[in-house]
């Protein structure tokens, strides 16, 4: 779907938020494990609900054989972490700690910081409005860009997808934005969409096949 919008004056913006990529060592993880690793970085760091920014990606494997529900990883599994500028020398205190997802051992290594780039095409995974139908998820997500960003791209929601948490199952749609202004990028991937930012929701990163359009404006 796409909008015909007025041009976009060039403008800046500077986040406030920084993305962290962190070495992970273990074997296996849950297959659902969004909530338990939300539960686990917690309890390590109680401040990072304090920001509504701050996020935590969805960690991906490969299915296992043994028909359970847990999923293969290895050392090219990281651990990303989206959080204030300001906290980064707090992440030290991670480094070296173990996780426990219900039995499987997490490992947690040094970290890499990374700025956000101002590319056109951003990508999230999953964005959950807190609404389940695809019409009424289009209207929220409309909604938001109008209001909160005063943004008119084009966009394209995928699939219905689900996603077990602590007060219940979550319904939810990846989501491509394109032909997004440079410093509209970089607020989008600053502040995310919609709920549960803790669960891996909301989270836009640049879209791997479109090349930045400019460089970083920090």
């Amino acid at each position: 779907m796409s909008w015909g919008f007025p041009e976009n004056k060039p403008e800046e913006y500077t986040p406030r938020m920084i993305d962290l990529q962190f070495d992970l060592t273990g074997t296996t993880i849950p297959a659902e494990n969004a909530q338990l690793l939300s539960d686990a970085l917690q309890a390590l760091l109680p401040w990072l609900g304090d920001d509504s920014g701050t996020g935590i990606q969805h960690l991906k494997g490969a299915e296992t054989n043994s028909g359970d529900a847990s999923l293969n990883i290895n050392r090219r599994t990281k651990l990303f972490l989206r959080v204030p500028k300001a906290r980064v020398d707090d992440m030290q205190q991670i480094v070296g700690r173990t996780l426990d997802l219900a039995g499987h051992a997490l490992q947690i290594g040094s970290f890499k910081t990374r700025e956000f780039s101002p590319f056109a095409n951003i990508y999230a995974h999953f964005v959950d409005t807190g609404s389940t139908g695809e019409e009424q998820f289009v209207q929220d997500v409309m909604r938001e860009l109008d209001s909160h960003f005063q943004l008119r791209c084009g966009f394209i929601c995928g699939k219905q997808q689900s996603l077990q948490s602590a007060s219940g199952m979550l319904y939810g749609y990846s989501l491509m934005l394109h032909d997004v202004p440079p410093h509209k990028s970089l607020q989008l991937q600053d502040e995310g969409m919609g709920r549960n930012r803790l669960l891996g929701c909301g989270i836009f990163i640049p879209h791997k096949s479109i090349a930045p359009v400019v460089p970083a404006i920090l």
